[in-house]
């Protein structure tokens, strides 16, 4: 075979090392590859694999091997395709069996270490599997192809197992420093949001408290029956409201038993002016809803209806099955809902609950037609569960 020429030398130096920097970048970018063009994952792969170990292979060619010889003595077509063969058997046999060892879940229970070392292990063994056998059939008897078959199977095999362990620790550290981040965001958003309820739980509407306490007072001395009942209500309508057990739900049962409280306490105050019916579909009693959802619209409609106008003011509060979850209503023949709705404090922290309990899975709405209502529907329905 003729010696080539230092220019040649300079031009196949040069191609083989775009190929070895195209093959490594393909090997970092290897999970990516053809993801949009091939749906067949394992399809995907191999060809993402024979495209590599194609470009590193013919990277390796100024270290010698077959392909000059074939050159040689065949010439180009013979040698370009057993470089294309080697390619495709070293992607069919060598990586699916290295896939095999990589993606097992019962190898992943291994060390970071003995499980890339069995991986590496995989990678050599199959390298020369493959290449010796090939040796034999393009050297025939020539025992010169130990020299660089073996050689050059373990270096190959050894370095492209070498850079896959790097990216795959590099991936691993990645996905392990990201993962805590997004712990300590979760963390940090699970403290957030129990803050804000907390805060929302624990205020309870000053004036309500002031009325209920001066009715109490006042009823001391002219009814002492109607004042114990009133201050027995309202100590457990702010028993409720402390929640000792710390619980961010609250069943429709007790839900409706508080908003039942504060009616009772509001029932004492104005007697005759206010009258209040309570329907509860009794297979949606143990479902759970944001603490204190039901009582801040009970009270808006005492507000906005007896005590803005004086007179005789009727109350309903529903619970009932819509579509795949509840609608709860709270209706009243106070004057309607102006057109531009400024709701208060009342109103706001029900929908902040909401928001923050029942992202995206909610509607709140106030209604004129065909009666004056709010309106909370619940899309997703959680069980009562001890815990929550």
């Amino acid at each position: 075979m003729k010696e080539p020429s230092t220019l040649q030398y300079v031009l196949l130096i040069t191609v083989c090392l775009l190929f070895a920097v195209a093959g490594l970048y393909l090997l970092a970018a290897f999970s990516r590859l053809f993801k949009k063009s091939i749906r067949n994952e394992l399809l995907r792969k191999n060809v993402a694999a024979w495209l590599i170990i194609f470009c590193i292979s013919t990277a390796m060619l100024p270290m010698g091997g077959g392909f000059f010889y074939l050159l040689a003595k065949h010439g180009w077509l013979w040698a370009i395709l057993g470089q294309l063969i080697s390619a495709t058997l070293c992607t069919l046999i060598i990586y699916n069996l290295v896939r095999v060892v990589s993606e097992s879940q019962k190898l992943k229970k291994l060390s970071f270490i003995k499980h890339n070392f069995l991986i590496l292990t995989t990678l050599v063994v199959t390298t020369l599997a493959i290449n010796i056998p090939s040796g034999y059939w393009i050297y025939g008897s020539d025992r010169t192809f130990l020299k660089y078959v073996i050689i050059n199977s373990i270096y190959l095999a050894g370095a492209t197992g070498l850079v896959y362990i790097v990216i795959r620790y590099l991936d691993t550290e990645r996905k392990r420093k990201f993962d805590e981040k997004e712990l300590e965001l979760s963390r940090l958003r699970e403290l957030k949001v129990k803050a804000e309820l907390d805060a929302l739980h624990s205020k309870v509407n000053p004036h309500f408290l002031y009325n209920a306490l001066n009715s109490i007072a006042d009823l001391s001395i002219t009814d002492g029956k109607k004042a114990r009942r009133m201050t027995i209500a309202l100590a457990d309508l702010f028993r409720y409201s402390i929640n000792y057990s710390q619980n961010n739900y609250s069943t429709i049962k007790d839900e409706v038993a508080m908003a039942e409280v504060y009616l009772q306490i509001e029932k004492i105050r104005f007697e005759d002016q206010l009258t209040c019916t309570i329907n509860v579909e009794e297979n949606l009693k143990h479902f759970l809803v944001p603490r204190f959802v039901l009582q801040p619209l009970v009270e808006n409609a005492v507000k906005h209806g007896l005590k803005a106008t004086g007179m005789l003011t009727e109350i309903s509060l529903n619970v009932q099955s819509y579509k795949e979850g509840m609608k709860l209503t709270v209706a009243d023949n106070g004057p309607l809902f102006p057109d531009e709705l400024n709701p208060g404090y009342g109103v706001k922290s029900v929908y902040d609950k909401l928001e923050l309990l029942f992202p995206g899975n909610f509607d709140l709405s106030f209604n004129n037609t065909p009666q004056k209502e709010v309106c909370i529907y619940i899309k997703k329905l959680i069980k009562n569960e001890p815990g929550i």
